[in-house]
């Protein structure tokens, strides 16, 4: 039996030192990124073992907002044998092949953009009045596919967000906020078709996701077995599931660990 399993990373399977909770000592955890030599993102020792015990039992599709530059960055996750052929970033845009982007796919999604949405450019303008109001930091540009930006979480409302929310959704994008993080992304950039159009590529007998935020939430709904953390955005806002869907019991870095933990059980 062939098997998938699709996964977010941040905030799913690695964590940064504010998102990974106070329940784990500093001697529990592995690095799994660095910048300019500093360790920015982290598992459990127990996790990252057993991620790499998995991977003989399983095809693992990395699945991530971050850019083709940001995912690289995540060199301790994987043994030197056991890079992924595929991995889908910047939300889905982008689907790597062998670490190349993958033509085909990338100029669907370009056409989907010209078609369905107004254009980055005009986002970014109308997000000028709440700029100067102080309510939103910085803004950034994950290449030509969406914006990020960050919230003053004590001036910005949630009447604000919501407002900002159902004006840019009748454009063509969906916000998603991730503590004081918020992602504008286009409703024609998603995880969910991505998976689907690399499972084409495969033989694939079940697939199981896992992912914690709004954009995570259509891949694993869509999957055969998904998982969601206890912390996550899913998890706290979108009530009741089916019973293929599972919540973790743990927060924080201790989720990741636990998602591993019960993929191996099912696999048992």
């Amino acid at each position: 039996m062939t098997v998938l399993f699709a996964s977010d990373l941040d905030r799913t399977l690695i964590y940064s030192k504010n998102s990974r909770g106070l329940e784990v000592e500093e001697t529990d955890l592995v690095a799994v990124e660095w910048i300019n030599g500093i360790p920015v993102a982290y598992m459990t020792k127990k996790g990252i073992t057993l991620f790499h015990q998995l991977s003989s039992k399983l095809t693992f599709l990395p699945v991530t907002t971050r850019t083709k530059h940001q995912f690289e960055r995540i060199t301790g996750l994987f043994n030197a044998n056991e890079v992924p052929k595929y991995a889908i970033v910047s939300n889905g845009a982008v689907i790597l092949e062998n670490g190349i982007p993958m033509g085909e796919w990338s100029n669907k999604v370009e056409k989907r953009l010209q078609q369905d949405c107004t254009s980055i450019q005009d986002v970014i303008l109308q997000l000028d009045p709440y700029i100067r109001k102080g309510f939103i930091g910085d803004v950034k540009q994950a290449e030509s596919w969406f914006v990020y930006l960050t919230i003053d979480e004590k001036t910005c409302s949630v009447e604000d967000l919501e407002q900002l929310s159902q004006n840019l959704y009748q454009q063509g994008y969906t916000l998603s906020r991730q503590g004081r993080k918020v992602y504008v992304m286009p409703n024609c950039i998603n995880k969910s078709a991505a998976v689907e159009f690399v499972q084409d590529q495969m033989e694939v007998d079940l697939v199981i996701a896992a992912g914690d935020s709004v954009l995570d939430y259509d891949m694993v709904m869509n999957a055969d077995r998904g998982f969601f953390p206890l912390h996550g955005e899913v998890a706290q806002s979108k009530g009741a599931f089916p019973s293929r869907i599972e919540i973790t019991q743990c927060s924080g870095v201790l989720a990741g660990e636990e998602i591993l933990k019960r993929i191996e059980n099912l696999l048992l």
